[in-house]
């Protein structure tokens, strides 16, 4: 199926700061020639050419702790929006169409110095793919995506303490997208092929020591769209290790285990795999594997997910990005697969030279807005008896799109 997406998307980005405390580091910007991998603070403008002593001491934590915290300034406010016009050749009629494929609004609120809270929400489709009735008549509408309490605690230069209760991201999911810079163009293969779900209820506690950071969520593992409906809870660890952070590259390894079950039936919903993600001053990318027992409602299906991206800056404000993704079922049981690419423009860019302020992130391009004009392609095959999860692609189809994609933050220190 060939799908044309045209999306239109504005960024509007106003900040306020104040050197209040020092910003978390942030990893290296793909935008521009030369940014810094390794994690730096940011400070205000009046004291970015002259160090304090507070600054220097910072920065000697940062090393010790390559891993940013949780941002806790007064407010943060984001919007992100992916819209597009897409044409999709597939078996039987083609298809053309407008639509929004994200859009996602919420803040941050600071409790004290060390707590914050924070509530956002999405639009979805309120139909199936490929369905024709929606709720009460409409074609979208929004749900609740995050809701949580969060805290964080040092002790001394090289512990970290942080925690979290409610609604939170998917630990899994997190960490693959903090360095996922072509979400417009496709979900993580982890998300689109496995039926990984973005959000849970569950509490998350994460200890970060030097080039070291291990996650652990414990939840009811059936994500935003169903309560609990099984006594089992979903237990969810998440390891990250650093081996290379400096100014020209950042290298970051990742392995998840997952044990759980989900639905009435007590489906076992059980991952294990792991990840590397590589990010130069140009060039980032990325690698997942992950080995699914139960996808969906099949307690015994089994599958080997492989997934990789690349997002490359070959001129000023002009990207090119691929990614692909693959779900094999054991036993004969055939293979699903996704993969595609795009050029993008970033026809408005923000001096790099302006100090970072928000939230410290493997993709900075979320603390200073990003506004990007894809024109890309994306391809869906299957074989045998595979079939995507539910909410995946389904079938043959092939997609041609046109995309606009925003994010805009504001942040008040």
């Amino acid at each position: 199926m060939i799908r044309i997406s045209l999306s239109l998307a504005v960024v509007c980005m106003s900040r306020v700061a104040s050197a209040e405390e020092p910003v978390e580091p942030a990893p290296p910007i793909i935008e521009t020639p030369s940014p810094a991998v390794a994690p730096t603070p940011a400070s205000s403008p009046s004291s970015a050419a002259t160090p304090t002593v507070e600054a220097t001491s910072t920065v000697s934590a940062a090393k010790r702790v390559p891993w940013a915290p949780w941002y806790m300034s007064r407010l943060y406010v984001e919007l992100e929006l992916t819209s597009q016009a897409r044409m999709t050749s597939r078996d039987g009629e083609d298809l053309s169409e407008l639509r929004l494929d994200r859009g996602e609004f919420g803040g941050r609120l600071q409790l004290g110095k060390q707590a914050a809270a924070e509530l956002r929400f999405e639009a979805i489709r309120s139909a199936v793919e490929g369905g024709s009735l929606g709720i009460d008549g409409d074609s979208t509408v929004f749900r609740l995506r995050t809701a949580q309490l969060m805290g964080k605690h040092d002790v001394g230069d090289r512990l970290r303490i942080e925690g979290a209760l409610g609604f939170v991201p998917d630990v899994w999911l997190r960490s693959v997208e903090d360095n996922y810079t072509v979400k417009p163009l496709s979900r993580t293969g982890s998300e689109r092929l496995l039926g990984w779900q973005p959000t849970d209820l569950a509490g998350v506690l994460r200890v970060s020591a030097g080039p070291v950071r291990a996650t652990l969520s414990i939840g009811n593992g059936e994500g935003p769209q169903f309560p609990e409906r099984n006594t089992g809870k979903t237990t969810t660890g998440v390891v990250e290790v650093v081996p290379v952070a400096t100014a020209q590259l950042r290298v970051v390894l990742a392995g998840v285990l997952r044990d759980g079950s989900i639905g009435v039936a007590s489906i076992r919903d059980r991952r294990l795999g792991g990840g590397a993600t590589v990010v130069t001053p140009r060039v980032r990318g990325g690698v997942e594997a992950v080995f699914a027992q139960g996808l969906g409602d099949q307690a015994a299906a089994e599958g080997l997910m492989l997934g990789g991206w690349a997002d490359a800056q070959i001129v000023d404000r002009v990207y090119v990005a691929a990614r692909g993704a693959s779900l094999g079922l054991a036993d004969g049981g055939g293979r699903i697969s996704t993969f595609g690419g795009g050029i993008a423009y970033e026809p408005w860019l923000e001096p790099t030279t302006a100090p970072q302020r928000g939230p410290a992130s493997a993709d900075p391009g979320r603390q200073r807005g990003r506004f990007r004009v894809w024109l890309a392609i994306d391809r869906v095959t299957s074989s045998g008896g595979a079939m995507p999860v539910p909410g995946a692609d389904a079938g043959d189809a092939t997609q041609v799109m046109l995309i606009g994609s925003a994010i805009a933050p504001f942040i008040l220190e």
